[in-house]
């Protein structure tokens, strides 16, 4: 054993006590919170707002006054509700929190973020676990651009939580800094979780851990970096590269092993741009440029039938998503809009444009929405950010 490894790790834990983690290149545990956050239960909101009451909601909740739900949206796993928080403004430290909030009875557990001038992003709950990223903006001589305070240029760390004490532990960091795209965005399947990262030279990995396990592994290593999606039990990434004209990008998928790790086979593929989503079997994309106008397609993995065209025509497109295995919902500057694969003519608007709606998420066949009265304004009132969700039929 050399010097430097017998080293390493007291370093590490006399770091973890002054900044809540140790960029030392492996996994390891830090402290828990210095405090506990003060309880917190949200209540249910009667009527919804005018621009929620064509959803028709099976239930609703508001945040506290001044909190805000930033704009990744909501993420469900059974009953239980997955944000991130952001204090009012005047709240001392001001620093963002994530939320575990029990859709039955409003119930929160809060859990602010461990390093000190760090930000908490991308939630993810499985297992009785929750991931967290947190990352942090250098000044942009890290990544060979010029000294500025708003350089594209960050450092992240990614963080496990076991619901039962809520004791953070670092499974993963960036290898080098990097742009703010190449933050992971972990996804879970029970308690297996994945993500993609950037490793040395240029290249970039598959990751998998599952809850309690000492370390990630590897599945895949790659030159080039996709978007992992998780459906059935199967672990999807997709790749792209822009279309000539740079309005769309030709977008190719592969299928790998979630659990047993196999070679990535081929798929799927299209052409499009904005957001696309993977369930049962299915991607529904937009098959133009962001700013034009036209209908969701959908494709069949592996199968041997034309695409379908779905819904009307959207305008101005940002998101699309599953909320069973035949409906979705459409996110654009036209509006939310829902629509059917089994009645592919038709869709049925509930919001006339997206002012105040954040991103629609599907999830156990239901549709969960963030509306915020205050989205461009500078300052917060009286009226509380509302997160709602209605159930649907298969």
């Amino acid at each position: 054993m050399t010097l430097r490894s017998r080293l390493l790790p007291l370093l590490c834990a006399a770091a973890a006590l002054l900044t809540a983690g140790c960029d030392s290149g492996t996994a390891g545990t830090t402290g828990p919170a210095a405090s506990a956050p003060a309880p917190v239960r949200l209540k249910a909101v009667t009527p919804v707002p005018r621009a929620l009451a064509k959803l028709r909601p099976d239930g609703s909740l508001a945040m506290p006054r001044g909190w805000n739900i930033d704009g990744s949206g909501v993420t469900a796993t059974g009953k239980h509700l997955v944000l991130m928080a952001v204090p009012p403004a005047r709240t001392r430290g001001g620093a963002a929190e994530t939320w575990v909030v029990d859709s039955g009875t409003g119930r929160v557990r809060r859990f602010p973020q461990v390093g000190s001038g760090w930000t908490a992003n991308n939630p993810v709950l499985g297992g009785g676990w929750l991931l967290h990223v947190e990352s942090r903006q250098l000044d942009g001589t890290a990544c060979g651009q010029p000294a500025s305070a708003t350089a594209d240029c960050f450092r992240w760390r990614l963080y496990a939580q076991p619901l039962s004490s809520g004791k953070p532990r670092l499974i993963a960091r960036s290898a080098q800094p990097g742009h703010q795209s190449l933050v992971p965005h972990p996804l879970a399947d029970g308690r297996t979780f994945v993500w993609e990262q950037g490793t040395t030279a240029g290249k970039y990995g598959v990751f998998r851990w599952t809850g309690g396990a000492p370390r990630p592994e590897r599945l895949l290593s790659r030159s080039t970096r996709g978007r992992l999606d998780v459906d059935g039990g199967a672990l999807y990434l997709t790749e792209g590269t822009l279309t000539p004209d740079g309005g769309a990008s030709t977008r190719t998928t592969y299928r790998l092993g979630l659990r047993s790790p196999v070679q990535p086979r081929r798929v799927a593929r299209f052409t499009g741009s904005g957001g696309f989503a993977v369930h049962g079997g299915r991607i529904a994309y937009f098959p133009r440029a962001a700013d034009e106008t036209g209908r969701i397609r959908v494709l069949t993995i592996g199968g041997r039938t034309r695409p379908v065209d779905v819904g009307a025509p959207v305008n101005g497109f940002y998101e699309v998503d599953w909320i069973t295995g035949n409906r979705l919902v459409t996110w654009a500057i036209s509006g939310y809009a829902l629509a059917d694969v089994r009645h592919p003519a038709t869709s049925a608007g509930f919001s006339p444009d997206a002012v105040g709606l954040g991103a629609p998420r599907g999830a156990g066949n239901r549709l969960y929405v963030v509306y915020d009265p205050y989205q461009f304004t500078q300052s917060r009132g009286a009226k509380p950010t509302v997160l709602a969700w209605r159930h649907f039929t298969p």
